[in-house]
């Protein structure tokens, strides 16, 4: 049987792959992973891809090294939603998921969640109007409380300087670039409120406002169910995109609102960050970030439309999606 990443997911699809009892098998996927969705039970395997110094899942030893990274990371903000990791085995003649310590040769490593309703995503519940702002201020609570307990040292504040920044910022418009012709305007605004506020970056240092934050955090890694708030997928494939000051999680989730035509509740999600946990200057950083992180998901949006051939009908929602933030950051430049 060939065992290339293909074919196990298409292997997957079967039933006789799980030890427990399987509603219906839905794949999903992304740039870098699939997720299989059984209606108990997700699991999240990542794709054979090395995207320079940024991300690097070239092989099966590093593919387990960050499914047990992610596991240990989400753990915090989502507890027994992550579950565990667990390998995959060919057994008698069937591809299947087992536990680590059963025997079998590993062709490949996945993360095991407990699955959550699609319909609990902060994406879908923003679309269906059950966000609220008491809602949004329940998760600033929490948002702050994590804030305050992340680590921070020597070592994570340094990825904050405005050096260090322009590397972020440059890597991000030289992929970009790769991908589609990008207005230098955005770059340029940047890298130039960048060199004019090094007062402030370092400022942000002193204040020990750079942490081990989570990411990634817009509307679609966001689980509510009730009172209970899951903010999974924290980036697990690079320590430098988590280690950053507490304003990008914050400008992540104001822009994807913003994104989601949601701007009173994105107006209440700053105001309300800023009053819980007394950081007045995210004010003077936070749409310099949006712009940015708008900047960001373009290239994500962008990146997904390659995997699709040039015809391709299913090219044409992420396009969409790229316009939009692209829009999106140009509003933003007039703000910072």
């Amino acid at each position: 049987m060939n065992f290339d990443q293909q074919n196990i997911i298409l292997q997957l699809k079967k039933s006789t792959a799980y030890s427990h009892s399987v509603y219906r098998i839905k794949v999903l996927e992304t740039h870098i992973s699939w997720l299989l969705l059984t209606g108990s039970f997700v699991y999240k395997i990542k794709k054979e891809v090395k995207f320079g110094n940024i991300l690097d899942f070239s092989t099966l030893g590093l593919r387990k090294k960050f499914c047990q990274k992610e596991y240990e990371l989400n753990r915090l903000l989502c507890g027994d939603m992550y579950q565990s990791v667990v390998k995959i085995i060919q057994k008698n003649g069937i591809i299947r998921f087992v536990d680590l310590d059963e025997k079998g040769k590993p062709l490949e490593y996945a993360v095991k969640m407990i699955e959550i309703p699609q319909r609990f995503r902060m994406d879908n519940l923003v679309k269906s109007g059950s966000i609220n702002k008491k809602t949004i201020k329940s998760f600033v609570d929490i948002l702050v409380k994590f804030h305050n307990n992340a680590p921070t040292n020597n070592k994570i504040s340094k990825f904050a300087l405005p050096q260090l920044l322009k590397k972020k910022f440059d890597e991000n418009f030289e992929t970009l670039s790769k991908l589609a012709k990008i207005d230098p305007i955005f770059e340029f605004k940047l890298n130039s409120f960048l060199k004019d506020n090094y007062h402030l970056f370092n400022l942000r240092i002193k204040e020990s406002k750079i942490r081990d934050i989570h990411g990634d955090l817009y509307l679609k890694n966001i689980f509510i169910i009730g009172n209970r708030f899951y903010l999974y997928d924290r980036i697990e494939f690079n320590d430098s995109l988590r280690y950053a000051d507490v304003v990008e999680d914050v400008a992540h989730l104001a822009m994807d609102l913003d994104y989601h035509r949601q701007k009173h509740l994105r107006e209440y999600f700053i105001s309300q960050y800023i009053k819980n946990s007394n950081d007045k200057n995210i004010i003077n950083l936070v749409y310099f970030m949006m712009c940015y992180k708008a900047c960001v998901r373009t290239k994500v949006s962008l990146f997904r439309a390659t995997e699709f051939d040039i015809n391709s009908k299913k090219k044409i929602p992420f396009q969409r999606e790229a316009k939009n933030h692209l829009r999106l950051a140009r509003k933003y430049l007039k703000l910072f």
